[in-house]
């Protein structure tokens, strides 16, 4: 199957790797767009017999509904904000997809993607490639087979995605509500969100606090302290930063019959059972002593480093296509974790708590709007904060 990589950056270029290599079972490099000259040598065998390079997803396309050249697929690398229009043009094109994450900067854009793609009838996937480490498909596991019981609390800290300075001026789209959408929820947290909902599943309600250049000369967030609560009544935090140091990545989750502790690419398992002789719930109606200290039975569990991720990824998008299996991660999951970032956004924004709409389209259609209505607002400020600042440097 002819694929081609929109959006040859650092991201894009591995995914022409893998291709041009031969890694992917069914699948080979066709086309590219937006290559950086210093990714040319990497990609010069493919070059040197004759690639096409396209300076767009436009005159990809364009080239592609003149007959010029054959594609199956596309995969996307490109900015958040152009997911969505180039996505809708390959499926109106008949050409399956798999976009890099997030989805988009909006809940809606990923909607919009999820429909054409159905109407289509064409394969979607979205590369949330952490979902193939054994750790977190361990956790996942457990928390679904009800081994434990239901969820009573969980906590994730993120703060090892420190940044300095230079890093946001590596480029004046970085750490931008115009460039990128959005600060550390939407650049580096996307598959922490993701394994959030996929371990423990999407929360009910959401009260964040998004901090914006709390740390950094930056109009978005860099700091963020997130609460939420589920159906059933457990509840959760989510923090995260890029101007701690040092930083740790720490998952806990409390089940009814055992603590489930995530670090250093390791999990412990604190069960209540065996020291107890029954479920805690049990325990708590009948124990005769007030003081009682639960200790918990503790097992470590370590885990081999995985095949590439990224290679998995790309070869379930293939199998789909070809009729031998299905994507790691379907599209349609691409959405779940752009509506907790943006429910954060606009929990903060507007001080309030915000209930995460039921998967009913006209409910989420006026949540979409709100909230594209207030990020168009956080965009105009900063253009007009942008042009401020340019004419007074000129002057």
């Amino acid at each position: 199957m002819k694929t081609a990589v929109i959006g040859v950056g650092n991201m894009g270029t591995r995914y022409a790797c893998l291709l041009q290599d031969g890694t992917i079972e069914g699948m080979e490099l066709g086309a590219v767009t937006r290559i950086r000259e210093r990714q040319r040598e990497l990609l010069a065998p493919s070059l040197a017999n004759g690639l096409p390079v396209y300076e767009s997803a436009d005159a990809l396309f364009d080239a592609f509904e003149k007959g010029e050249i054959h594609l199956d697929a596309v995969i996307i690398a490109t900015p958040h904000r152009t997911h969505c229009p180039i996505a809708l043009r390959a499926f109106a094109n008949g050409l399956h997809v798999l976009t890099d994450k997030p989805a988009g900067i909006c809940s809606r854009q990923a909607r919009q993607m999820e429909e054409a793609a159905r109407e289509s009838g064409c394969v979607y996937g979205i590369i949330f490639n952490q979902r193939t480490l054994p750790q977190f498909q361990f956790l996942h596991d457990i928390l679904h087979s009800g081994k434990y019981g239901a969820l009573k609390r969980m906590e994730w800290v993120v703060t090892d995605w420190y940044r300095p300075n230079s890093y946001y001026a590596s480029g004046s789209w970085r750490a931008t509500w115009n460039g990128e959408g959005g600060g550390v929820l939407l650049n580096q947290c996307p598959h922490n969100l993701d394994l959030l909902q996929w371990i423990c599943g999407m929360p009910e309600k959401v009260r964040a606090f998004c901090n914006e250049g709390r740390y950094h000369p930056i109009t978005v967030e860099d700091d963020v302290t997130m609460f939420l609560e589920w159906e059933n009544g457990a509840h959760g935090t989510f923090i995260t930063s890029t101007g701690e140091a040092p930083g740790i990545n720490r998952l806990e989750i409390v089940l009814e019959d055992a603590m489930l502790v995530y670090e250093n690419g390791e999990v412990r398992i604190g069960e209540l059972v065996p020291e107890l002789g029954c479920p805690e719930e049990e325990y708590r109606r009948t124990a005769k002593n007030p003081f009682a200290k639960i200790r918990g039975t503790w097992k470590t569990y370590t885990f081999e480093k995985p095949d590439d991720p990224y290679r998995i990824i790309l070869q379930g998008f293939a199998d789909e296509i070809a009729g031998k299996g299905k994507c790691i991660v379907p599209g349609s999951e691409g959405r779940k974790s752009l509506m907790i970032s943006n429910a954060a956004y606009w929990s903060s924004w507007k001080d309030c708590r915000v209930s995460l709409p039921e998967f009913d389209t006209r409910n989420e259609q006026l949540y979409e709007y709100d909230f594209e209505m207030l990020l168009k607002e956080k965009m105009k400020e900063e253009e007009q904060n942008t042009c401020a600042a340019g004419s007074a440097s000129a002057s």
